[in-house]
């Protein structure tokens, strides 16, 4: 592991027991809408700091994530794949997986922001996309995703943002991400359920709200 993973993995990341996040709703593998309940709001008052490399294996804790589905202006998904099959990055369990979310932990210098959750989201898509904020034209809050399947989801609670831009002439910032475009919704289920891709589990289970969002 390199220099700059170790230092990732050794920072104050957001975390919040699930026994709070869980406390009058079951714990289920699927997507929860904003009306059934508001994740955000008791994350918002509930939350810790726990270091990213202890919180990565403790499974009594939830990592909150903003998971931001851009959408261009000719109603296209941005699509991509993080890392390549030689990369030394710690998520090895994601190499190769497709994906049409931009996401990132929300650290504790974020504390202080109005809102950490969808402000450290837009962080993200400033840093990752290079797409200045007065592109964005909406950022809003549609779904949480909870995935019990495998060890990277168990410890992630994930808020999903539709995130329409108006200019998608960018050139990305982070070496992590390749192999990326905009697709229609068509191509994308194409993508989705062709076993020549491997769809990360989160934007799986996110593909059919997305769809009837979009159709």
């Amino acid at each position: 592991m390199n220099q700059i993973i170790k230092d990732k993995m050794n920072r104050e990341i957001m975390v919040i027991a699930n026994k709070k996040l869980f406390e009058n709703i079951p714990r289920e593998s699927r997507f929860y809408s904003q009306d059934e309940v508001d994740f955000e709001d008791i994350i918002l008052k509930n939350y810790e700091y726990m270091i990213r490399k202890e919180a990565e294996v403790n499974f009594d804790y939830k990592q909150p994530i903003g998971y931001g589905v851009v959408i261009n202006e000719n109603n296209e998904i941005f699509v991509y794949k993080r890392w390549w099959a030689n990369s030394n990055a710690w998520e090895k369990r994601l190499h190769n997986k497709i994906a049409f979310g931009v996401w990132g932990h929300i650290e504790k210098e974020d504390e202080n922001l109005e809102n950490p959750l969808r402000d450290s989201m837009i962080r993200e898509i400033e840093e990752e996309l290079n797409i200045k904020k007065e592109n964005i034209e909406s950022l809003k809050a549609i779904w949480y995703i909870n995935n019990e399947e495998d060890e990277v989801s168990k410890v992630h609670i994930w808020i999903a943002y539709l995130v329409r831009i108006k200019n998608s002439n960018f050139e990305l910032l982070d070496w992590e991400l390749e192999n990326w475009e905009f697709v229609n919704l068509e191509k994308l289920e194409e993508m989705i359920k062709d076993p020549s891709y491997d769809t990360e589990a989160w934007s799986m289970i996110l593909f059919e709200p997305i769809k009837k969002i979009l159709s």
